[in-house]
């Protein structure tokens, strides 16, 4: 039994994130991109069907692909991250995803708001102020990161590496 992750890739954001997030991010070092989770934990690995799949399926299906851009960093007690904009499509995914699965909460339920983000660097207390400083560089020098997710991906974690198990089409 493996744990899942449903969330939305950012492929684009590894030029400017992806040295961050191998240095500051456990799930990168496991293989885990740059990402937006919308449920975490999912369900176990040993619980998904062709129903559950089927279900995530339909549910991606009737939600257009979201287009955002990611340009400001914002920090949680111990997390620095860039802030998808516009965030409602990303709300309005993991919402219609708690719908559907009223058991598995957006965000996980690990925290009493949904803030749609894509993590940088974790557990940095000392160091945070320099991955602000650095990341905001690196903004400032390559711009916004633009990203459109034609699907949601279905991620398991094995032999604590992750990789992509499905994906699912948003409407085009």
């Amino acid at each position: 039994m493996a744990r899942t992750l449903l969330a939305l890739l950012v492929p684009e954001a590894e030029a400017v994130v992806g040295s961050f997030r191998d240095q500051y991010d456990p799930s990168a070092r496991r293989g885990l991109g740059a990402h937006i989770t919308l449920i975490y934990p999912f369900i176990d690995s040993d619980l998904l069907t062709p129903a559950l799949l089927a279900r995530l399926r339909d549910v991606a299906a009737d939600l257009p692909a979201p287009m955002f851009r990611l340009a400001h960093v914002e920090t949680f007690p111990s997390v620095v991250w860039l802030a998808p904009e516009p965030a409602k499509p990303i709300i309005q995914i993991a919402t219609a995803l708690e719908r559907a699965f009223p058991d598995h909460p957006k965000g996980g339920g690990a925290f009493p708001d949904f803030v749609p983000h894509l993590s940088v660097a974790r557990q940095v207390q000392h160091e945070k102020n320099t991955v602000i400083n650095e990341l905001e560089a690196r903004l400032a020098d390559h711009g916004p990161i633009y990203g459109w997710c034609e699907s949601m991906s279905l991620l398991v974690s094995d032999n604590r590496r992750w990789h992509e198990q499905a994906q699912f089409a948003f409407l085009q």
